[in-house]
């Protein structure tokens, strides 16, 4: 890894003495009008830029100086990497504490982050000036702890199925984003490694290291050429980066354990923290445009497919996909050439990409999250999140399920993973959608969800409604099926908080498939910092396909302007968003109707998928003279995918078959994916006087990111079948 290279400096006795005997000459009739500064003029730009401050500059600069030193030799130091325009590299700060006070985390129920994130703000803040929201999730985490192993609802099933652990994520948020007292922290007595976690109801937990998946060396080895829709240009990769990447022993290198942790943590001991862990970073972002290339490609292949199925031209959608493919394969060799001019791309030795304690947390984070993800969707779908006392999982002899026993499944952990096995493999065996927490049949899904995270400096939010719907007038004996329609629909918001606590709505993206009574309906649209910046609305009146791949950038936006005091220094600071927003879209099908014979032919295809990245910047504006000022750093507020698969079909059976022969036939498949990531990066103000520097992180949390299926439908039933 490069480094570079600190230039000469004087040995720090000399240049205090140096400095401070620095002095202006002023002319005596205007120095005796002008009193000897206080501390508090001398940090005031308007007084320093008086008559009497530039009289006054140097006594300021000493008093400055006198205090600066003194608040340096008692503060706490660490390693750090320092702005460029600093010198760069990793020098010894000083850091001011900051402590989280202002905080703006709600919702997101709907995934593990929302449960985790604001656990571990409940940690960082001591539970101390906690906010009206807070103290209420502060209240009902101390009822899961006090009332046993009862469960009351899906959220508090998942803390108590993973209790050793969730205790220890909750505690480990006190530590902030210093991931090397979260990595210490693990290793301790309260810790979860080299030992053996449990359940709240007594049960083993499975190991976190299963000791027979082997991972990457580091993530620039996960790199594998992708491919292209058959005809289509595809990139070329032609660096000595890409092919050192694309290597398969350095792919499986590594069999991940409490001990490898350990022994990699004392291998690069001597490399700083920082460094360590934005080298992580970088992976990280890398590993997202992987994951970004291959949802392209899937996505691809399925509407593909579902166009092929109906003889519908796939000519649009290859093109576009390829050039999405395209540009994320030129991003991808660009983040290689970089990490080989790291050294990176070394297999036989270890280097500083290997690991950090950043990586420590994010590879635990792959095997808890997915496993309390998947508990939590299946709870919340056999559910409903309603553990009243007529729920059933409390009534559970009313379903007259065979296995299920029980009158009340929500007593432990065990019961309720019993329950919710015997649960959805009968619901696997119905024909027909249902609502489980009523057992009544259905004919739309409707999934809504929102959450917000962060402070009053930076945060960032979502909410969204998507899913489809069948609607057929009258009931299954006497409906006129000429008159169904049927819609799928996708709709996502965005919103940002800069140097304020006010939110603001970044991006609304929307997109609708429907039919209406002679034709079928594409709607699309994205707004933008509450702009209009797109718009499709169109109906055709036969069989249509319409692709769409709308990305939208705005680089520099929400500019606001904060100050800051670094001990006794104010620092000006302007704070803002970069914003990458997108909306991919495969529309289709084909309406028919018949009225004279009470019939229709259906065929709706609605694969939308808006997307969106918001990072948070900030530089400086203003310092104070003889103080040099600086800002490192930057946060992701969110980045959220939401791709929905929607596929409505009605049609009248053949005479010849089997079981229901010429009838009108519901075919259904529709599925909503999420991916987020929210609040992760560190923003810090540097100050340096006397060749010292001290730190104010204004930004630091860890990040915390999941991928999880919303909602899965696939039926094949008669239509009448849904009344």
């Amino acid at each position: 890894m490069s480094l570079r290279r600190t230039p000469f400096r004087l040995p720090r006795p000399v240049r205090w003495a140096v400095l401070s005997t620095v002095t202006l000459a002023a002319p005596q009739a205007l120095a005796a009008d002008c009193p000897q500064p206080t501390l508090t003029q001398c940090t005031d730009v308007d007084y320093r830029a008086s008559e009497c401050g530039k009289v006054n500059d140097g006594s300021c600069q000493g008093l400055l100086e006198s205090e600066w030193k003194a608040r340096y030799e008692v503060a706490p130091k660490r390693n750090a990497l320092v702005p460029d325009s600093m010198g760069g590299g990793v020098e010894q700060v000083a850091v001011q504490d900051d402590p989280v006070t202002d905080t703006l985390f709600s919702g997101s129920d709907e995934t593990v982050l929302g449960q985790v994130q604001r656990g571990q703000v409940l940690a960082r803040k001591g539970y101390k000036n906690l906010t009206k929201a807070e103290q209420a999730y502060n209240k009902q985490r101390e009822e899961w702890d006090g009332n046993g192993i009862v469960a009351r609802s899906c959220q508090e099933y998942v803390h108590e199925k993973y209790y050793d652990y969730s205790r220890f994520e909750q505690d480990a948020g006190a530590f902030g984003d210093n991931f090397r007292a979260v990595f210490d922290f693990a290793y301790g007595s309260k810790g979860i490694a080299e030992r053996t976690l449990y359940s709240k109801d007594g049960q083993k937990l499975a190991p976190l290291w299963d000791g027979k998946t082997r991972v990457e060396k580091n993530a620039y080895f996960r790199f594998v050429p992708g491919a292209y829709p058959k005809g289509t240009k595809a990139y070329s990769f032609s660096s000595e980066a890409a092919k050192k990447a694309n290597n398969v022993e350095a792919r499986q290198a590594v069999l991940p354990s409490d001990a490898w942790h350990q022994a990699m943590s004392k291998s690069l001991a001597k490399v700083a923290d920082d460094v360590l862990n934005e080298s992580q970073q970088r992976q990280e972002t890398f590993v997202a445009l992987l994951t970004q290339r291959e949802a392209v490609y899937l996505g691809w292949q399925r509407a593909a497919e579902a166009l092929r199925g109906r003889d519908l031209s796939t000519a649009e959608l290859d093109v576009k996909a390829a050039e999405r493919l395209y540009g994320l394969d030129q991003a991808l060799e660009e983040s290689l050439v970089k990490a080989d001019a790291e050294g990176c791309l070394v297999a036989d030795r270890v280097t500083a990409c290997d690991w950090s304690p950043r990586r420590y947390k994010a590879m635990v984070d792959a095997v808890m999250v997915p496993r309390r993800e998947l508990n939590l969707g299946q709870c919340l779908t056999a559910t409903g999140n309603d553990f009243g006392a007529e729920s059933f999982i409390r009534n559970a002899d009313r379903l007259k399920i065979k296995g299920l026993e029980l009158k009340d499944y929500t007593v432990s952990p065990v019961a309720m993973t019993t329950y919710l096995k015997a649960l959805l493999e009968y619901l696997a065996t119905l024909q027909e959608p249902v609502q489980p927490a009523t057992m009544t049949k259905r004919r739309s899904k409707d999934f809504s969800a929102s959450g917000y995270s962060g402070d009053n400096r930076f945060g960032g939010g979502y909410s969204f409604r998507a899913g489809w719907e069948l609607t057929t007038p009258g009931t299954a004996f006497n409906g006129n099926w000429c008159d169904t329609n049927a819609s799928i629909f996708s709709e996502l918001n965005i919103y940002a908080n800069v140097f304020s606590s006010v939110r603001k709505e970044v991006a609304h993206l929307e997109g609708r498939a429907s039919t209406e009574t002679s034709s079928i309906r594409a709607q699309l649209s994205a707004r933008l910092f509450g702009y209009s910046v797109y718009t499709f609305d169109r109906s055709y009146p036969a069989r249509f396909t319409f692709i769409e791949n709308k990305p939208i950038v705005e680089k520099d936006a929400a500019k606001v302007s904060a100050t800051f005091m670094v001990w006794i220094i104010p620092v000006t600071v302007t704070g803002g968003m970069s914003v990458e927003v997108g909306l991919h879209a495969s529309l289709g099908g084909a309406l028919g109707r018949d009225c004279t014979r009470n019939l229709i032919t259906l065929d709706l295809i609605g694969d939308v998928g808006p997307y969106t990245a918001a990072n948070g910047f900030a530089s400086v504006a203003i310092g104070v003279p003889g103080f040099q000022v600086g800002v490192r750093g930057q946060v992701l507020l969110v980045r959220f995918d939401l791709p929905l698969q929607g596929r409505i079909g009605v049609a009248l059976s053949s005479p010849t078959h089997p079981t229901n022969p010429n009838t009108l036939f519901l075919t259904l498949g529709s599925s909503l994916d999420m991916t987020l990531r929210t609040l992760d990066g560190r923003i810090a103000v540097f100050v340096e006087a006397l060749f010292i520097k001290a730190e104010l992180p204004i930004v630091s949390w860890t990040g915390f990111g999941t991928t999880t299926r919303l909602f899965n439908d696939q039926y094949a039933l008669p239509l009448a079948q849904l009344y």
